[in-house]
């Protein structure tokens, strides 16, 4: 007889990955959910103000449920190093709306790239080109913005050929099958925050008040989950 068992480890008793996770890391959950919130709200914003078909609208939509969707519920399976390549993903698929956006608004190019006939740039190049704004690059000496984004998106790029899990002991609780590991959690989330404080910059050094309508409560909640240095510059533009 046919036995379908995949070896996943939430068939077990007292293995369960994602009971185990709820369990031991429902604080590093519950803030996850708040930075998918946010992340959201933002998109939504820019959604209502700039209409369905503006690039980062659209792409929001057409990738909905987001990668950082798919990584928390990787995460809650046990694979950990699949969930961060989701969180390379998230920051990857948020720059090129901006990209299409704001930095090469050609309607054909951003027509065929939709198409699969046209490639936009990826990665390090993706982030030269954003830096070709004078809105990124006034900001830069003062945040170190380009610096950050390329190191975050070397780091995250680097568990695609899984050459960097002995450096993050991604591995030392798994078997067989997938299992709890508690380190990997924060791990990811610490990879998590700092993919979502680089999108938020980037979204108001693009898209101004228009990523950001929402209530003073929520804005104050989104205050907690940014470095002082971006604080600053979304209190000059009276946004926190």
């Amino acid at each position: 007889m046919f036995s379908f068992d995949l070896g996943f480890s939430d068939f077990y008793k007292d293995e369960n990955v994602r009971q185990l996770t709820l369990q031991g890391k429902l604080d590093k959950l519950e803030q996850a959910t708040e930075l998918m919130k946010f992340e959201e709200y933002m998109n939504c914003s820019v959604f209502n103000k700039r209409g369905p078909k503006y690039p980062t609208a659209e792409i929001y939509a057409i990738d909905f449920p987001s990668d950082f969707r798919a990584s928390v519920y990787l995460l809650l399976g046990g694979y950990y190093r699949q969930a961060i390549l989701c969180l390379r993903n998230w920051l990857e698929i948020r720059l090129t709306g901006i990209y299409f956006s704001f930095v090469n608004p050609d309607q054909k190019q951003y027509e065929d790239w939709k198409k699969g006939k046209k490639r936009a740039p990826i990665t390090k190049g993706l982030i030269t080109r954003l830096f070709g704004r004078a809105e990124f690059h006034k900001i830069d000496s003062a945040t170190g913005l380009r610096l950050r984004l390329i190191n975050l998106m070397a780091e995250l790029s680097a568990f695609t050929h899984g050459s960097i899990l002995e450096q993050y002991d991604l591995q030392s609780k798994t078997d067989n099958v997938p299992r709890f590991n508690p380190q990997s959690v924060d791990l990811w989330f610490d990879f998590a925050l700092r993919v979502f404080r680089e999108i938020v910059f980037c979204y108001f050094l693009t898209y101004s008040q228009d990523a950001f309508e929402m209530s003073k409560k929520d804005l104050d909640i989104l205050r907690h989950y940014l470095p002082e240095i971006y604080q600053r510059e979304l209190q000059k533009s009276a946004i926190l």
